[in-house]
């Protein structure tokens, strides 16, 4: 009986490991640098992180804040079909989010969208594509650091994946923004060219507004393929199973 019993608690820490651990791709702290991130086009560091350096702007006024990078040699720009799934996480801090009376806007009014942008003919705008995921909104200036998390697949074949949305072209009756015809979400994931993240939901206008934020603590990690753990899972059931026997 104590023989299964260990069995069984490493059966369930292997379960554990297998779903919520894998590769680490990107692990940036902006304590030294930023690894070829930007805030606002920007790369400054500043004290107060969370802890030390954060990635961040002075007060400026603006349409909107975006957050990323074209790095080329950044492990997210090109073909990310062969990783099984993607989590992009981070500490965010609103600072300020003021009008122009220098009135406290609703961080709700301004969601957070991770966009993964295809730039084909660098020379010609107009066959950009993109495939994009509408997250949480930005944190409140009382909540200090948050940390916000995106999940991302990689392939699902000429499907979007749910809650997905592209640009590209535009829908003819409601004239919202989609992919071209011709392209699909795992042909716009086996060609990234800038991973961004910004306030700005594609198809939606915005006035200007004074901000200052931060981001800290970046992590993008593999997500393992779902068999190993269910696997894993099943051999953690029968050792139960004989257990209760």
């Amino acid at each position: 009986m104590r023989h299964l019993n260990t069995l069984s608690v490493l059966v369930a820490a292997s379960i554990a490991t297998a779903a919520g651990a894998g590769n680490i791709l990107v692990s940036e702290d902006f304590e030294t640098g930023t690894g070829g991130w930007q805030l606002q086009g920007h790369e400054m560091l500043f004290p107060g992180g969370n802890p030390g350096n954060y990635l961040g702007i002075p007060l400026i006024d603006s349409f909107g804040i975006t957050f990323g990078t074209s790095d080329a040699s950044s492990p997210l720009i090109g073909d990310l079909t062969g990783y099984a799934g993607l989590e992009i996480s981070f500490d965010m801090r609103t600072f300020q989010f003021r009008n122009f009376a220098g009135e406290p806007i609703d961080p709700a009014s301004r969601p957070l969208v991770l966009q993964f942008i295809d730039r084909g003919d660098p020379d010609d705008f107009l066959d950009d594509v993109s495939v994009y995921i509408v997250g949480q909104h930005i944190p409140y200036e009382k909540d200090g650091w948050s940390r916000i998390t995106f999940s991302v697949p990689t392939t699902t074949g000429d499907l979007l994946p749910a809650g997905w949305g592209g640009t590209g072209d535009e829908d003819p009756d409601t004239f919202e923004p989609i992919l071209p015809s011709n392209r699909t979400f795992e042909s716009v994931m086996a060609n990234v060219d800038e991973v961004m993240i910004s306030t700005f939901v594609p198809g939606f206008f915005y006035g200007f507004a004074f901000w200052e934020v931060g981001v800290d603590n970046l992590l993008v990690r593999e997500i393992p393929a779902p068999g190993a753990a269910a696997v894993l899972g099943i051999a953690g059931v029968g050792m139960l199973r004989r257990r209760r026997a």
